[in-house]
């Protein structure tokens, strides 16, 4: 960053000539996030060609060929076409739109993974049971071993991280009323925070425990539902070896194309948020770095090589050198400029509105948000007063959440009803007062649990995961 930016930076912390500095501020900030827009855009698009190519000419799915040809043709009427930059407010609209189409699809495909997991926890805790293989467990030794795993570390969130991801292996050894109790302490730790975070916290929970599932969950992939579905109907006490092998042969091959499908729908988000970023910043930017120029030119190779099916074009790579480094560098500047934007926003509201820089401002904090590191962040989401959640409104989202539960048990079997609770279990917070506590329950539930095909597959999982963390 250059010293009369971060004098500029330091000078409007001071109130110091806000009439100055306030624009060149957004000015200085709008070139950097153009730049460094453009470069992800790039980076991102390039891998997407690569994947495209990898592909043989085998299509993506047809939501997601629709939303790249999308971002092709507005690609070519803006970024490519100079004459066409002042008008960018319909592209805008259309990417904004694009952009909540493609949070909606991964809304679904998350529904996806949240239920495949249950069902994943169930075909794990059957298998040692169908295929008669052993595991070796000492049930004291491993108790131990996991009550050292848990607090090797100082730092209390990391702690407190791997006793969520624990307590979700462990079996599940407890009434459906002793679960509730640890369902109203959680939310009990909400009463006096703000309503939305009781709310996003229920939504959460929900989606764990298959208790909502998104719209379009059943039209969005239909072959993914049709796996889904026959999980959900198989009698798992009575499946044989060569019905589990079946079974696990689709579970895996779903699991696979879930987790390509997902890949592909974060990338493509992150070329919309790079191009949704890059078209606001367009009207403002004054950059005359090379790399930016270079950008500008590898998207026009990327883009005509999409359209065309070809390989990617010599000068793309080539224009890598231009670029090289950049991105770092930006980073760091931008660092710099975003975090006085918000006590900008709040302290200079008024002199921003006087110098009439309201959408310069506006669009700062719209591409702060597109480049941050929550994707689908909500772009439209207003300030509004916190309400405070108090004992009562707490008391309703519990009465709420265990009926769905109860609901939810009543027409499930045990395996997948104690799949939902170990879901659940590693996405609260820990209600442990104390480590005695914590290694009280590990013994309980590992000297509890009676069946042994469930007991070894957990000291499989945990033992695993336990050697990978030394490996790392």
């Amino acid at each position: 960053m250059k010293k009369e930016d971060r004098k500029r930076i330091k000078d409007i912390m001071q109130h110091k000539n806000l009439e100055f500095n306030l624009p060149a501020y957004a000015n200085s900030y709008m070139n950097a996030v153009y730049e460094y827009s453009l470069i992800h855009f790039v980076l991102n698009y390039y891998t997407m060609k690569e994947i495209q190519n990898d592909l043989n000419g085998v299509a993506f799915d047809d939501f997601l060929s629709g939303v790249l040809d999308e971002v092709h043709t507005m690609l070519f009427e803006t970024l490519l076409e100079g004459e066409q930059r002042e008008d960018t407010a319909e592209v805008i609209k259309r990417i904004d739109h694009l952009r909540d189409e493609m949070t909606s699809r991964m809304t679904i495909l998350t529904s996806y993974t949240d239920t495949l997991q249950i069902y994943e926890y169930v075909l794990n805790r059957i298998e040692y049971g169908i295929t008669k293989e052993t595991y070796p467990v000492k049930e004291e030794e491993l108790a131990v071993r996991i009550f050292q795993y848990l607090f090797r570390d100082n730092d209390k969130m990391v702690v407190n991280s791997k006793i969520q991801t624990v307590t979700g292996q462990l079996p599940v050894r407890m009434t459906k009323s002793r679960f509730f109790e640890y369902l109203t302490d959680t939310l009990n730790i909400y009463n006096g925070s703000d309503k939305t975070a009781v709310e996003d916290f229920v939504a959460m929970l929900k989606s764990n425990a298959l208790l909502e599932l998104s719209d379009g969950y059943y039209e969005a992939y239909p072959e993914i539902v049709k796996v889904i579905q026959v999980m959900e109907h198989t009698d798992y006490k009575t499946l044989d070896l060569a019905g589990y092998q079946a079974l696990i042969e689709q579970f895996s091959a779903t699991v696979s194309y879930l987790t390509e499908q997902v890949s592909r729908y974060l990338l493509v988000t992150e070329i919309i948020n790079d191009f949704y970023a890059a078209l606001l910043a367009l009207p403002y930017e004054k950059n005359e770095e090379k790399s930016t120029k270079s950008c500008i030119s590898m998207l026009g190779g990327l883009h005509d090589a999409f359209l065309s099916s070809g390989e990617i074009p010599a000068a793309v790579d080539e224009g890598f050198v231009t670029i090289e480094g950049r991105q770092e560098v930006l980073g760091e500047e931008i660092m710099q400029y975003e975090s006085i934007l918000q006590d900008v926003m709040a302290e200079h509201g008024d002199t921003i509105s006087w110098l009439m820089a309201d959408k310069i401002f506006n669009n700062l904090c719209l591409i702060s948000k597109l480049l941050s590191n929550s994707l689908f962040i909500d772009l439209k989401k207003e300030e509004v007063q916190p309400e405070m959640a108090d004992g009562e409104y707490i008391a309703s989202q519990r009465d709420e959440l265990v009926a769905l539960l109860n609901g939810f048990f009543d027409k499930h079997s045990k395996e997948i009803n104690r799949a939902v609770m170990a879901a659940m279990f590693s996405n609260m917070p820990v209600l442990f007062n104390s480590q005695q506590e914590i290694k009280d329950y590990i013994e309980y539930s590992l000297n509890h649990c009676g069946n042994s095909s469930e007991l070894m597959a957990c000291a499989k999982i945990l033992e695993e995961m336990m050697e990978e963390e030394q490996e790392i």
